[in-house]
């Protein structure tokens, strides 16, 4: 049986694969919590050992990143990590959600 390939892509400018790399850094040197500084460390290797450089149509070069969903779902918990405290929201958006059927949906 062949692995399943990531299923999760994207196309990125390298300066943003730079940024998304400073954030993991920055979070596995200083998020309060052991288990966010672990989890950063480890998305930091996997995604420079899995993660590739290609030639765009117009020339320009791009990062090619592909994750697996619980990798993706970790990068934006690191992504919300590092912003935690820079965006205040303006009105309380949960109140508007729907309420689920008993689960957590997951």
């Amino acid at each position: 049986m062949m692995a399943q390939l990531p299923n999760v892509k994207l196309k990125v400018h390298p300066s943003t694969f730079d940024r998304l790399m400073a954030v993991l850094e920055d979070n596995a040197a200083s998020a309060a919590d052991e288990r966010d500084r672990m989890d950063a460390r480890d998305l930091m290797e996997k995604r420079m050992r899995f993660s590739r450089l290609y030639p765009g149509r117009d020339g320009q070069e791009y990062a090619s990143v592909q994750m697996y969903e619980s990798e993706a779902a970790e990068m934006i918990w690191q992504l919300l990590i590092a912003c935690g405290g820079m965006y205040q929201p303006k009105k309380e958006y949960s109140k508007e959600l729907k309420h689920g059927g008993g689960h957590d949906g997951g």
